[in-house]
């Protein structure tokens, strides 16, 4: 499921995230990188705050500057704005409104795969490709904030905190993404699965 998942991240990233929004959101947290990059390194030489040694300084300043470069980019909006190409049945839609499906569709999403009754169908094509783009939108949001916080927990741990496990708990959320990437595994299995199957009969009024 995650591979699946995977390759639809890959090919609805594109639809979710504007580009041009990401770049300016990229160049303007590399241009604070670079500037915690000096400071960090300034101050190192001044009062050797990174830690001992050669090693260990260098590593914090990086995750540092990372963990910088990371969080400023997650403080930008980078969602594509809604238009016109944005809807689904003549319906406008936001990448960040649909984080999960109706009731019907649930049990689709389960680990073990089920086949989509015929009168499940349209309603599970109508709401997985909203939920996967929830999900991708949430993916795209979560991963920069939640790599800054794990890069900023790794500097301090570095540089020889004394209490580790108050800085542990940032690498525990990391392993919130890989779940997000099978849920799209298994929204994108179910919607393969109401696309081969069969329609629900049409019932047809018989007049006397």
């Amino acid at each position: 499921m995650f591979m699946l998942g995977w390759q639809v991240l890959r090919a609805l990233l594109g639809d979710v995230v504007d580009p041009a929004r990401a770049r300016r959101a990229a160049l303007t947290a590399g241009a604070v990188a670079v500037v915690v990059l000096v400071v960090s390194v300034v101050t190192d030489r001044a009062t050797g705050w990174a830690g001992s040694g050669g090693v260990r300084p260098a590593l914090t300043i990086s995750f540092v500057t990372v963990g910088a470069w990371a969080l400023v980019f997650a403080c930008f909006p980078t969602a594509r704005a809604a238009g016109p190409e944005l809807r689904i049945n003549g319906r406008q839609v936001r990448p960040d409104q649909q984080l999960s499906a109706r009731s019907t569709v649930q049990p689709y999403l389960s680990r073990r795969q089920r086949p989509v009754a015929p009168e499940d169908r349209t309603i599970v094509l109508n709401d997985l490709p909203l939920l996967q783009r929830g999900l991708v939108w949430r993916l795209s949001r979560l991963t920069p904030l939640l790599v800054g916080l794990a890069c900023g927990s790794a500097a301090v741990l570095i540089s020889g905190e004394r209490q580790p496990l108050v800085f542990l708990w940032p690498f525990l959320y990391l392993f919130l993404l890989p779940d997000l990437v099978v849920r799209l595994g298994r929204a994108e299995r179910a919607r393969l699965a109401a696309l081969a199957a069969d329609p629900a009969p049409t019932t047809t009024e018989v007049t006397p």
